[in-house]
């Protein structure tokens, strides 16, 4: 009897975030007793469901949008699928009754969810039934899950880029349910500060690290490094992604390839999906439908000459992302990133040169170049932006969101215009849904 009450349990949580299907029906929460998680092998089966809809494949793809509709926002792909609505993501042209929009928002906010449960009935189960230590360590990967999907619904949906807007996110931080269903936008820093108070709690609590497919102490540290670099606190971010760098939980591999390889057991992968023969079947839709094509314009142009370029794609084939040999994980974090985060965060907080170039360079010498030169910091952050789209190409927005940071989007795409479109529309469906969100909530570019 105690499997179906999780199974059910996992089942509204899935849905508890579609907030126009949900708004004529009792509160999800309401419809299980209080007790649902009575030990901790309960527990850990609720944060195992908060894993799983960042990989499910049955309801919308978090793994794969987040791969694809930043890359063709950016034209490192060409394309994210087939379609009207896709098309409006290479064309930089979108409209807030996309389809993909709102399954993007909804399935992150359903992990956001998922994660809140988990913390919530966690913290509540009684002493006799769980030990502290793994207590506190389920409750430390909750944190890190929700500020993850926290993060990702900021960057994509709010003005990340702009401390001082208003336009953040809606912020949850306990379960959806009838009264907590409808709330307001928090402002951009309300949001960097829930993000940052989730990743030091899991700093502390969660985990050590064990295996790469799930949260860890260093896999916090990592994604604070990159939050810090979001925000503009560089110092901060360079010395962050040192912490990681230094630890020891994860090395770089000896070459590019390896380091996708190996897949699970690759030493360098801080965070990805869990994936092997079982998962890669023919009903996967990662297997029979990853649609992203390879960009023909600017990215090529970029790659060519360079030995990552045949492990990235082939053609218009993607190949590092949809390796076959490893069944097509999606990475999250990798060490490789931080070493990228410390030499951007050094050039942009006024470090000299040389030191801003010292971990530019260890990258660019594991993939089979020689050291980068540069006499002015122009020149290095030139460097750093390429470093990054060759080594992080297709690796959940990191091509997208540099672009914006260096301010090269614009220059590298014709079709973005304007700011506006460094962030995707409200799905009309959150609007329609919320009563504390209407029109005028709506991000700018997209009031119609």
């Amino acid at each position: 009897m105690k499997k179906y009450i999780i199974y059910s349990l996992l089942a509204l949580i899935t849905v508890s975030c579609e907030i126009v299907d949900a708004i004529d029906q009792n509160p999800p929460n309401n419809l299980v007793p209080d007790n649902v998680i009575q030990t901790s092998d309960d527990a850990q089966a609720l944060l195992n469901g908060a894993y799983g809809q960042i990989v499910s494949f049955s309801v919308s793809h978090y793994y794969m949008y987040s791969e694809l509709i930043p890359s063709a926002m950016i034209g490192t792909m060409s394309t994210a699928g087939g379609g009207s609505a896709n098309a409006q993501f290479a064309e930089n042209d979108l409209l807030s009754d996309n389809g993909n929009i709102n399954s993007f928002w909804k399935i992150i906010y359903t992990v956001v969810d998922a994660a809140n449960n988990s913390i919530k009935l966690t913290q509540e189960l009684p002493d006799s039934e769980i030990t502290p230590t793994l207590r506190t360590e389920i409750i430390g990967e909750a944190h890190f899950l929700r500020a993850m999907a926290t993060f990702d619904v900021l960057r994509y949906f709010g003005q990340f880029y702009d401390l001082s807007s208003d336009l953040g996110v809606v912020l949850r931080t306990e379960p959806v349910n009838f009264i907590t269903r409808s709330k307001p936008r928090s402002t951009v820093s309300e949001c960097y500060n829930q993000i940052l108070t989730d990743l030091n709690f899991a700093i502390e609590n969660a985990p050590e690290f064990s295996v790469n497919y799930r949260a860890s102490k260093v896999a916090a540290q990592a994604l604070k490094a990159k939050v810090l670099l979001f925000m503009g606190n560089y110092t901060e971010a360079a010395v962050m992604a040192d912490v990681v760098i230094n630890s020891g939980a994860r090395s770089l591999e000896p070459t590019f390839a390896e380091t996708f390889n190996k897949g699970l057991n690759s030493q360098e992968i801080i965070l990805q999906i869990y994936r092997d023969a079982d998962s890669d079947t023919d009903q996967n839709n990662r297997k029979r439908f990853y649609s992203g094509r390879a960009g023909t314009t600017w990215f090529p142009e970029l790659m060519t000459g360079d030995p990552r370029q045949p492990l990235t794609y082939s053609g218009a084939t993607v190949v590092k992302t949809n390796n076959e040999t490893t069944f097509r994980p999606t990475y999250f974090l990798r060490l490789a990133e931080m070493y990228l985060i410390k030499s951007e965060g050094l050039a942009r907080s006024g470090a000299s040169i040389e030191a801003s170039l010292i971990p530019l360079n260890v990258i660019r010498n594991r993939a089979g170049n020689a050291d980068a030169v540069a006499t002015t910091n122009e020149e290095v952050l030139d460097l750093i932006f390429e470093e990054i789209i060759k080594e992080l190409a297709f690796e959940n927005g990191s091509d997208w969101f540099a672009a914006i940071r260096f301010d090269k989007a614009m220059e590298l795409k014709s079709t973005i215009t304007s700011v506006d479109q460094y962030i995707l529309p409200l799905p009309l469906a959150e609007i329609e849904g919320n009563e504390f969100i209407d029109l005028t909530d709506q991000n700018p570019g997209y009031n119609f």
